[in-house]
């Protein structure tokens, strides 16, 4: 099924937020009808994108199993058939609420969604409609929630089974990891942001010697939470990133660059581990995503649910999405972004017949310059470059930038998981070695 994108330049998701101290979370009540409104949403803005009016509806349900009660909304394109699904996991302490703007705009754009209440992790002000308690919270539980959740799905009329993502935020992202590595056969992808892989970290889960030393009541973030022993101890011997190291599917990954509760490199970390990973930096992203930083997610979030889609034309008929062209600066793999341009797809040809190494100098104090050896299409315009910037100049030398220049150039790429610091590290420190490769 063909995804209907919005506009590529609508470039793109959770919050930790919510105050408050210890609180159980009631018990659902299972008496929830489920409910059907239909909305047609912001009419006049998809207009402006040139797309029609898409209008959806939403669903409240319940999933049940064994004495667990989960609630969550259903966000379902209008029209007759089965739709892709995305189910969203949201961040320590938030709610189901956490995903409504996830599930709109993807309902938009025809694609179903789901997001629910974790049982038991939610804090004061954050109203919880599924099942257990604070104190019996733990990501592990929380994992469960998800399996179930996946496994209901599945029996959904509206629901296309062979096209169910999740997207989890923060500690959301850790559920997403277990509960997607688990059943990696059973779902087609996974988009993980700013995933809360500080946990332990975060938490002093470090600072215990055994788990015999772990108290009944923990409080997390100074007491804003708590919770109980078993949130440590249901985690103590997971490793995170080792589930995600043989995990085989294909994974975004996304991190503001103005993330102040998981450092950015943590994801950093993990992008270099996972096997198929699209890496993303949000600029001006905090651990939160609002404004442009949403815009600039949902645009990612938005390709890469087309790029996966099963029988889609980009994933199995496409040929320039057979191939995939990377770059190392030294040994240092980074994200390009590459332009659709014919020297991008001549440079892309001669990476197929083997590695380019390109030897590279400073320059200017803003670049690094290195010859080519072949003569590319060249499409010169004056432009003035930024930090990140791949350029061709003269036909055969590629320019890479850590500062600004304005000359005539044919733009090739932007690297778009570091930023002006992390660039300038990477280039201003002597010569280097570039490595382009192409490989299916």
């Amino acid at each position: 099924m063909k995804v209907r994108m919005i506009v590529a330049s609508l470039f793109i998701m959770m919050t930790l937020s919510a105050c408050g101290g210890k609180e159980d979370i009631p018990e659902a009540d299972s008496s929830i009808p489920e409910s059907e409104n239909v909305y047609t949403e912001e009419t006049d803005k998809i207009a402006e994108t040139g797309n029609e009016a898409m209008t959806y509806r939403t669903k409240e349900i319940m999933c049940e199993d064994s004495g667990k009660s989960i609630y969550g909304v259903a966000y379902i394109p209008s029209g007759e058939g089965k739709f892709p699904l995305v189910i969203f996991s949201h961040e320590l302490g938030n709610n189901h609420e956490a995903g409504s703007r996830y599930g709109e705009r993807l309902a938009e754009n025809g694609i179903a969604a789901y997001t629910f209440d974790f049982r038991g992790g939610s804090v004061s002000g954050k109203e919880n409609r599924s099942s257990g308690s604070n104190s019996e919270m733990s990501v592990m539980t929380e994992s469960d929630d998800l399996k179930l959740v996946i496994n209901k799905a599945k029996t959904w009329d509206f629901v296309d089974t062979d096209n169910i993502f999740l997207l989890g935020g923060s500690q959301g992202g850790l559920v997403t990891i277990v509960a997607g590595t688990e059943l990696a056969d059973g779902i087609s992808g996974m988009m993980l942001m700013y995933p809360a892989l500080s946990i332990k970290e975060d938490h002093g889960i470090t600072s215990y010697a055994s788990t015999l030393e772990v108290p009944d009541d923990v409080g997390l973030f100074g007491g804003w939470m708590h919770v109980g022993k078993n949130y440590v101890t249901d985690i103590w011997d997971t490793d995170f990133y080792e589930l995600l190291k043989d995990y085989d599917g294909n994974v975004l990954l996304l991190h503001g660059d103005k993330d102040t509760t998981v450092p950015l490199s943590y994801s950093e970390r993990a992008s270099g581990m996972i096997k198929n990973c699209e890496f993303h930096v949000i600029e001006n992203g905090g651990h939160e995503f609002y404004d442009q930083p949403f815009e600039d997610a949902m645009g990612y979030i938005l390709q890469y649910l087309d790029r996966q889609m099963k029988g889609s034309e980009t994933v199995e008929n496409r040929e320039d999405e057979e191939s995939v062209m990377t770059m190392k600066i030294g040994e240092s793999p980074v994200q390009v972004d590459w332009e659709d341009n014919e020297s991008v797809e001549a440079l892309k040809s001669l990476a197929k017949q083997g590695d380019i190494t390109i030897q590279m100098s400073m320059y200017g104090g803003f670049e690094q310059v290195g010859p080519l050896g072949e003569s590319l299409p060249r499409n010169d315009k004056q432009t003035t470059t930024k930090s990140g910037d791949i350029v061709l100049y003269s036909g055969n030398q590629i320019v890479i930038f850590y500062g600004s220049n304005s000359w005539a150039y044919t733009r090739l790429g932007h690297i778009s998981d570091k930023d002006e610091s992390q660039m300038e590290e990477l280039l201003s420190n002597g010569d280097e070695t570039v490595t382009i490769s192409a490989k299916n």
